[in-house]
């Protein structure tokens, strides 16, 4: 079973439609998707700030699609294992995909993204981070 972390900004992204939530949709359809206590605290903060921009019946919307996708996934306490990209903050997706033994973390943040995971020894030797199009360009397992 492919193993998927997915970053705040592509699930709040995908209640939008389009790429993000084909790649949400590709993730949960081939594998098991994992979360963090850290990544859902981004995920609740990044839609309380939305709020106001977005209106409250669109807030509405976004929260109840929010925890109807959180109660789909597997949520993992990782042990922090130090910084490993340039910018501290996503350490806590490294640090998931390094407790999930994950196959991929989907993002579109230019920091995740520059991380090389074969010459980072923590990170899973499978690990592909890639954008959501990238993955849904990647075949599924089997095919």
């Amino acid at each position: 079973m492919t193993k998927v972390v997915i970053d705040a900004n592509v699930l709040i992204s995908a209640a939008y439609g389009g790429i993000p939530l084909d790649a949400v949709s590709k993730a949960f359809s081939i594998g098991e998707v994992f979360l963090s206590p850290a990544v859902i605290g981004e995920i609740n903060g990044t839609i309380g700030r939305l709020s106001p921009k977005v209106g409250e019946e669109r807030a509405v919307f976004l929260l109840a699609l929010w925890k109807r996708l959180a109660s789909h996934c597997t949520v993992l306490k990782p042990v922090e294992k130090g910084h490993i990209c340039r910018d501290p903050k996503d350490d806590a997706y490294l640090h998931l995909c390094i407790a999930a033994g994950a196959d991929f973390l989907i993002t579109g943040d230019k920091d995740l993204l520059a991380v090389d995971p074969e010459r980072v020894a923590l990170l899973p030797e499978r690990l592909k981070i890639v954008t959501p199009r990238q993955f849904l360009e990647t075949p599924e397992p089997g095919r």
